[in-house]
């Protein structure tokens, strides 16, 4: 049954949509997309948030090579930016909860999206079962965690078992083409991601859109450990650190530390290899 925003809204707030299995339509970048709302999961996608993560690709469009790597798909709020700026993504999305892993298999197939791999697992370091903790009821909570007590003050609603997989049985999924694009979202499970793709990352220098949640306050010291590490990592691999600001227009700010912070807006970063820096800077003062 496919139905209009307005519909889709009054049903969402008579808290009825849940009880509907329909389809409505929205345009990203002038483009249309077909979102399915299963039992409610998916309405999120009508009022896709993050404006600036599309104002960021679209910058970032004259340095696609094709292939963007998605870690933490959740909904597929990214795949949906993705295929609204790019033509002809060869996608690959990792996503341990089976449950979103479930939506975005139709929001696959009601788009007809090609090149599309979508693999029921979160990365990391080595190969595990771990507790995914949700901090809601909504089964597709876009907080949940693989990181005990990264919320230490926000307490578990349930959690599930997701498995995870080290490097030796990810890599052969991912592109072997220089310079993809790297989305992570995984709330605070970053540093076990980017352990888990060192070698991919040392090997193909894609340019990585992270998030790293604030610190807050230098007691923090398990988040400000892991920021560290983070930091390391990069340096590592010689690559710059660029704080996306998410004004209109969305800009860059090149950092040398992420430092302790407690704000919000201030938490997506965009890492490069530093022999793209200059060219990065291009694309967005362009």
């Amino acid at each position: 049954m496919r139905i209009s925003h307005f519909l889709a809204r009054v049903l969402n707030r008579l808290h009825w949509l849940s009880i509907f299995n329909a389809t409505a339509a929205i345009r990203v970048n002038q483009k249309k997309f077909m979102i399915p709302l299963l039992g409610g999961q998916g309405y999120d996608n009508l009022h896709l948030s993050e404006p600036w993560m599309t104002e960021t690709l679209l910058a970032l469009r004259p340095l696609f090579n094709g292939d963007f790597v998605d870690v933490g798909v959740n909904l597929g709020q990214t795949l949906l930016k993705a295929h609204a700026v790019f033509d002809g993504v060869n996608y690959v999305g990792f996503e341990p909860n089976p449950s979103c892993i479930h939506y975005v298999q139709e929001l696959v197939r009601r788009n007809g999206f090609l090149k599309t791999q979508l693999l029921p697992v979160a990365v990391g370091a080595k190969t595990e079962i771990l507790r995914l903790n949700f901090f809601y009821a909504d089964k597709s909570d876009s907080s949940a965690t693989i990181i005990e007590n990264f919320r230490p003050l926000s307490p578990t609603d349930h959690f599930i078992f997701v498995p995870v997989f080290d490097p030796q049985l990810v890599s052969h999924f991912l592109p072997a083409n220089p310079f993809p694009i790297l989305k992570i979202d995984v709330e605070g499970a970053e540093l076990e991601v980017l352990l888990g793709l060192n070698d991919w990352i040392k090997a193909n220098h894609p340019l990585i859109l992270l998030e790293i949640l604030p610190v807050y306050t230098a007691e923090n010291q398990s988040r400000l450990d892991r920021q560290h590490k983070i930091e390391e990592l990069l340096h590592t691999w010689n690559y710059k650190t660029a704080r996306i600001k998410k004004k209109n227009p969305v800009g860059l700010e090149w950092i040398d530390t992420i430092g302790v912070h407690s704000t919000i807006e201030d938490c997506d970063y965009l890492l490069c290899h530093e022999s793209l820096t200059k060219k990065i800077t291009a694309c967005f003062n362009s």
